[in-house]
């Protein structure tokens, strides 16, 4: 079969999903570039040719997924009534899904046909209720018509839609309430409180005061923009909503998380706190306090909060070294979550010393102390973990063990003992047994039964690729993880072979193109580093797993030559595609350094900072940042 440009596994995943979950997950999903010209003038008869073909050897319901990726690329490409004959084929092969029906009602909608997508509608309603009037249908009716509005970001008519659809269905309280989103999204901030406060009344008017009413009101309001980033809008709606009603606990939670937000942690902390003197037991909030403290670096700080928390929960009267040891567990574990680790080794230490026989902590502290490259205190720990599982092996797994055992002693320089251990471990059918084996094998001059163990692993599909974008041969899936092996054993030149040797197996594998990109970025040749990377985005524009990563990656190459303007281009792309990539958030906050912005530059290289402090260079950069701000402030004083 042709291949597809657009994610299709992703598509056929998601086809399976009943329909309204499925329009909740693609109003979530990141805004990805438009489709490229050459994307919209490939052989889409040849595609559809090739789905037909494949019905007699495929179930119907992988073929209707294709027809709905082949819609919604043909969508994409302002292709509307080959994308409405696309899903029509679709609905045909899989006609008990619904999805199909809201596919054509969107693109009608796109084509401004809004009376057909309104019978489509219509139509689907009727057929799930036997008991709603004509005008709740329509109410029902122009609500997904608004919905759908909004989606193509036509908000004023979205608004008039949902209006009428209140004036048919006076009584729906989410319709009032999606009424309500659409207005603050249009920044009509009273009316949005007017329609939050009508949704609020058909829900709860019988326990609510007016007071209290209109406090939810201002909290959906605060609770919306605070959902949509729009942080400092959203305090004083949900101040408001907590000035209304003292006692308002999500009011409090939800204002504690726009403050975590703008990394304004005591503030952030007194509303978690005040929340828990209105809801003691709630486990989230003492851990978001927790995580919130752990920002601030303030540890004991965050584990007399985990203790409290664990003491007050307590069905029985626990000891306090009971007490203590599960507190460090949770404060060990938090500190791993948030890459702080350092003080995760020092509470895994006391968390050990309180449990000495427990070969599960001793196992997660050899991990961390591994992952600081403090090679001989993990392999130390790690044996006494592999001693206490030999006397009793029902505590803990001895693969994993085995594992970060072998990798510890690898990273040590110690091959023979690593593999020794692993093979000792027994059969390689996990894939993480596998690749470690492999790395071992690789670092020991073992090429060709490194290769054997990834090609007989591969062939027993353990390892889950097509999902993440790495839908290629067989030949090169094996050359790909030979790369990545070398790759972080920091061997570039034969990481770069082996990379090279999948792209030439399979010249439209686009995470192959990213990967030589990738190293001939770290070679310091970013002049071919980039038409690596643009290869990789033309053949995979849309990938969920690996375009900020093309695009963050291609911002590097293009800061190593100078060019700031296009570097900060691919960077903002990559941070609206995945807010967590740390490389894109540090890459932005270097880039505004160099265009001596360092205002600009520190909130990227805050939260660059707050993913991953150990990052390279990051701290340094933010320190750079901040002591460049604080010599404008006193530049700007002197002047004034």
């Amino acid at each position: 079969m042709r291949r597809f440009t657009l994610p299709l596994a992703l598509v056929l995943a998601l086809s399976a999903m009943p329909s309204r979950a499925q329009l909740k997950l693609q109003l979530a999903f990141p805004p990805f570039p438009p489709p490229t010209e050459a994307e919209c003038a490939q052989d889409w008869t040849g595609m559809q040719a090739d789905l037909e073909k494949a019905l007699a050897k495929t179930p119907k319901h992988e073929i209707a997924g294709g027809y709905h990726a082949l819609g919604q690329a043909f969508e994409n490409c302002q292709k509307f009534d080959e994308a409405i004959a696309a899903f029509e084929r679709g609905k045909t092969l899989q006609s008990w899904h619904a999805q199909y029906q809201f596919d054509i009602a969107r693109v009608r909608v796109r084509q401004q046909k809004l009376t057909q997508a309104l019978n489509i509608y219509r139509q689907y309603h009727q057929s799930k209720s036997k008991t709603l009037s004509a005008k709740e249908i329509d109410g029902l009716a122009y609500n997904e018509l608004g919905e759908n509005l909004v989606v193509v970001g036509e908000l004023e008519r979205a608004i008039a839609t949902f209006d009428y659809a209140t004036r048919l269905t006076p009584k729906n309280a989410a319709i009032w309430n999606n009424l309500g989103q659409t207005q603050v999204k249009a920044k009509k901030f009273e009316l949005a409180l007017k329609s939050f406060r009508q949704a609020v009344l058909l829900k709860k008017s019988t326990s609510l005061t007016p007071r209290q009413i209109n406090a939810r009101a201002y909290f959906r309001v605060g609770k919306f923009l605070t959902t949509t980033k729009q942080l400092k809008r959203g305090v004083p709606f949900l101040e408001n909503a907590i000035a209304l009603d003292l006692q308002y606990t999500d009011a409090y939670l939800v204002l504690g998380q726009n403050y975590s937000l703008q990394r304004r942690w005591d503030e952030a902390i007194a509303n978690y706190s005040q929340q828990l003197k209105l809801s003691p037991k709630s486990q989230a909030t003492h851990a978001l306090i927790g995580d919130a403290l752990i920002r601030k670096e303030d540890f004991e700080g965050a584990f007399s909060q985990y203790r409290q928390f664990l003491g007050s929960n307590s069905s029985s009267q626990q000891n306090d070294a009971k007490l203590d040891a599960d507190a460090y567990k949770w404060l060990a574990t938090a500190l791993k979550k948030l890459n702080r680790l350092e003080p995760a080794v020092d509470a895994y230490q006391k968390l050990a010393a309180l449990q000495p026989k427990d070969a599960r902590t001793l196992n997660e502290l050899g991990v961390v102390l591994a992952e600081l490259e403090r090679w001989d205190e993990a392999i130390a720990v790690l044996n006494r973990a592999q001693d206490l599982y030999n006397a009793n092996p029902s505590t803990f797994g001895a693969e994993a063990l085995a594992v970060n055992l072998g990798s510890a002693l690898a990273g040590n320089g110690q091959v023979e003992a690593a593999l020794k251990v692993l093979r000792q471990a027994g059969p390689t059918d996990s894939p993480f047994m596998a690749i470690t084996l492999s790395n071992v094998l690789l670092q020991s001059g073992q090429k060709q039964e490194a290769r054997q163990i990834l090609q007989t692993t591969l062939k027993k599909d353990l390892f889950p690729l097509d999902m993440m974008g790495l839908d290629t041969t067989p030949e090169a899936r094996v050359e790909t993880l030979m790369g990545q092996i070398y790759f972080d054993l920091k061997q570039y030149d034969l990481a770069l072979q082996h990379y090279r040797q999948a792209v030439q197996l399979d010249p439209d594998f686009a995470v192959g193109h990213f990967a030589v990109g990738n190293i001939l970025r770290r070679q310091g040749k970013p002049d071919q580093a980039i038409p690596a990377y643009e290869k990789a985005l033309k053949l995979q524009p849309r990938n969920l797993f690996f375009t900020h990563q093309f695009f963050s990656g291609r911002g590097l190459a293009f800061l190593a030559q100078g060019k700031v303007d296009a570097a900060i281009a691919d960077f903002e792309r990559a941070t609206q595609l995945n807010a967590n990539n740390v490389e894109a958030l540090h890459g932005l906050g270097k880039a505004l350094l160099q265009q001596n912005k360092p205002s600009a530059a520190i909130p990227h290289l805050e939260t660059a900072y707050d993913l991953k402090p150990r990052y390279p260079q990051v701290a340094e950069d933010l320190q750079l940042a901040k002591g460049q701000t604080s010599t404008e402030s006193d530049l700007t004083q002197i002047e004034q």
